[in-house]
Formats: structure tokens, C-alpha cells, sequence
């Protein structure tokens, strides 16, 4: 009986922590596109480079809008 009780308490946190990774590389990922990648962006864009910027601004734009968590 304890055995089986052990089994679902370690599957379901052993889930909880999958979830619990997934956010934490969400978080980090946004840092680092906040901190490293939109400077560089916007510095190409000012520069005269919008054939490179604007594409890269519509798609993380709309990957951040669709992917909000």
C-alpha cells in the first residue's frame, strides 16, 4: 500500500518539477532576449539595417504575444 502511495507522490512531483523547469527556462530565455538580443535589434534598426530588424521584431513579437506565460 505504501508502495503504490510512494509511486503516485513521486510521479506526480517528479511532474511538478518538469513544470517547474519549463518556467524557469521561460524566465530565463526572456531575460536574456530583454538584456542581449532587443539592444542589438534596436541598434541595427537605428543603423539602417530594417531589412534585417523588422522581421526579427515581427517574429519575436509575435512569438511573445502568442507564448505569454
Amino acid at each position: 500500500m505504501f508502495e503504490i502511495i510512494y509511486g503516485i507522490v513521486a510521479i506526480w512531483v517528479f511532474f511538478k518539477l518538469m513544470g517547474l523547469m519549463f518556467r524557469a527556462t521561460w524566465g530565463l530565455a526572456k531575460c536574456v532576449i530583454g538584456l542581449i538580443f532587443w539592444p542589438i535589434v534596436i541598434a541595427a534598426a537605428l543603423m539602417g539595417i530594417m531589412w534585417i530588424a523588422l522581421p526579427i521584431l515581427i517574429i519575436v513579437g509575435i512569438i511573445t504575444s502568442v507564448v505569454v506565460v
